[in-house]
């Protein structure tokens, strides 16, 4: 299963804790940020309205996987920024950052680590 750096999941049992009841957690990012174990008993009890998710800690999730037992729950299978559009797009950012890079042009507010 993959998991953060920081070794476990950013939302497990005790941030769903803190979440209003109803709340909705959507993950598009990356798989093992969410605790799925503990995201089925927030389901359960309320603590969270309903989610989505596009990424698990193993893919694909296995054929009983908790998450499936939920009518308030939208799986994919990790292909929801997969359009022939947003592929050209990616492409074609990723092309012009290196350009404008080499420029001396490139946006600071596209660098996440600056120590480079």
């Amino acid at each position: 299963m993959h998991v953060p750096k920081s070794g476990r999941p950013i939302l497990s049992a005790d941030e769903f804790a803190c979440l209003k009841p109803g709340a909705i957690v959507i993950n598009t990012a990356r798989g093992g940020i969410v605790d799925e174990a503990a995201l089925a008993l927030a389901l359960g009890d309320g603590r969270v309205g309903a989610a989505g998710l596009d990424v698990f800690g193993d893919e694909p999730p296995a054929k009983g996987h908790s998450l499936l037992a939920f009518d308030q729950v939208v799986l994919t299978p990790h292909i929801a920024g997969l359009t022939q559009q947003a592929a050209e797009r990616m492409a074609v950012s990723s092309v012009q950052n290196v350009i404008d890079f080499f420029a001396g042009r490139l946006d600071a507010d596209l660098i996440v680590n600056g120590d480079f």
